[in-house]
């Protein structure tokens, strides 16, 4: 009975090994799949306030004419 009870602990223990590594590694590519949604946003607002200056340049533009 011994063998069969060290051999059912090393199984759960590599089990539980598995899926702490799968879970590490899906956290891992979630992270970076939001950073990389955060700096699509960044980029988004960014060009979107630049082209509002550049609407705001225009009519300045013809404001002053």
């Amino acid at each position: 009975m011994k063998h069969a009870e060290n051999l059912f602990a090393q199984a759960v223990n590599q089990l539980i090994e598995i899926g702490e590594k799968a879970r590490k590694e899906r956290e891992a590519r979630e992270r970076k799949a939001a950073d990389r949604e955060t700096i699509r946003v960044k980029r988004k607002e960014k060009r979107a306030h630049v082209r509002l200056t550049e609407r705001e340049k225009v009519q300045l533009h013809f404001n002053f004419n």
